[in-house]
Order: structure tokens, then C-alpha cells, then sequence
């Protein structure tokens, strides 16, 4: 309980704190649905942002160099999803991997029947359940970013599977407070779904 408080404490001292000026350059650069937000919005996600980076552990791999660009591209957008909910900033994980670009994988995959496949995956990004880290092509980060409107905006799948993680299953649906949210979600999927 004292941890929490502590922890409380720090978030909304991190959040009240101005960001860098270079932050709010590459999310306006790199992220153009950021120039949309509101103000309000603006400074709700740059808040999120501080905390995101100050907790999670990014490493750069296959020889990527880690740049404060990549840091706040991915912070911004994984901070999209955060916006207007109260929050624990992804609590099962703690690290994110970043390529330059899409990776090959060697997994075992169960194909059924009690056959198993093991072989190399091409990848851009991936996550799991039990997997406190996150991976991610820093081209492919680049790509949904820019392109807002294509549907493929890897950071925000990844991500989206992190707070389904929240509440420890993987069906779909992230962790809600009530069965009313639970139900209210469930009418704006659906319409959604119909609509597309």
C-alpha cells in the first residue's frame, strides 16, 4: 500500500513536470494524429509519456542505436490507448526491444492434434501473455505512425495486447471495472464490427 502511494506520487510528479521541447517536435513530426488532439489531450498524452519512458526499459537490437526519437515515437503512440482511463502503464511489462526492421524468429507453433511445428517466423513486432518484454521494427513504428489511417499501426497492436494482458487472459478484452463497462464495450465493438 505504501509502495502504491510512493509510486502514485512520483507519476503525478512526473506528469506535472514540463516535457522537453524536443518531445513535443518529434510526436508533431512523427505522429500526426497528435496535432489533432486538444490541448488538454496534448499535455494528457505528454504526461503519460514522461512516466511510459521513465519506467520501461527500451533496448535497441540487430545493431539499432536507441535515439530519443524512437523512445517518444513508441511512448506517444503506446500512450494513444492510455488517454482518458485511469492507468498502471502496461504493469506486465517492463522492456521494449526495437529492430531496425522486421526480424526472423525460430518458435514452436502447436498445429493440432498434438503436432507441434518449430521453424522461423518473419516478424515485426510481438508480445505475449508471460512476456514482459515487447518487440517492435523500428521502419514498421515509423510506417503506422505516419500513416494513420491504413489500420496498420504496429505500436498500437502491440500494445493493444498489453492491456488485454491487464487482467491476465487473452480473450480479447482488457481488463474492465464493471460489468456496465464490460457491457457498454461490448455494444461499441459491435457496432463498430458492423460498420466495417
Amino acid at each position: 500500500m505504501v509502495f502504491d502511494l510512493f509510486k502514485s506520487r512520483r507519476r503525478a510528479r512526473l506528469r506535472a513536470m514540463p516535457p522537453p521541447p524536443r518531445w513535443r517536435e518529434i510526436l508533431e513530426q512523427n505522429l500526426p494524429i497528435f496535432n489533432r488532439l486538444t490541448e488538454e489531450d496534448q499535455s494528457e498524452l505528454l504526461g503519460h509519456a514522461k512516466v511510459f519512458i521513465s519506467e520501461k526499459h527500451f533496448e535497441g537490437a540487430g545493431g539499432l542505436q536507441l535515439t530519443d526519437e524512437i523512445r517518444i515515437t513508441i511512448a506517444g503512440q503506446a500512450c494513444l490507448l492510455l488517454l482518458h482511463r485511469d492507468t498502471d502503464y502496461y504493469p506486465e511489462l517492463t522492456s521494449i526491444i526495437v529492430y531496425p526492421s522486421g526480424y526472423t524468429a525460430t518458435e514452436e507453433r502447436h498445429i493440432g492434434g498434438g503436432i507441434w511445428e518449430e521453424g522461423a517466423e518473419d516478424r515485426l513486432g510481438h508480445t505475449g501473455l508471460r512476456l514482459s518484454a515487447l518487440v517492435l521494427a523500428w521502419d514498421a513504428v515509423r510506417h503506422g505512425a505516419a500513416a494513420p489511417t491504413d489500420g496498420q499501426n504496429l505500436v498500437l497492436h502491440e500494445f493493444a495486447h498489453q492491456l488485454e494482458f491487464e487482467n491476465q487472459s487473452v480473450d480479447g478484452t482488457p481488463a474492465l471495472e464493471t460489468r456496465g463497462d464490460l457491457i457498454a464495450r461490448a455494444r461499441v465493438m459491435s457496432a463498430g464490427f458492423d460498420a466495417l
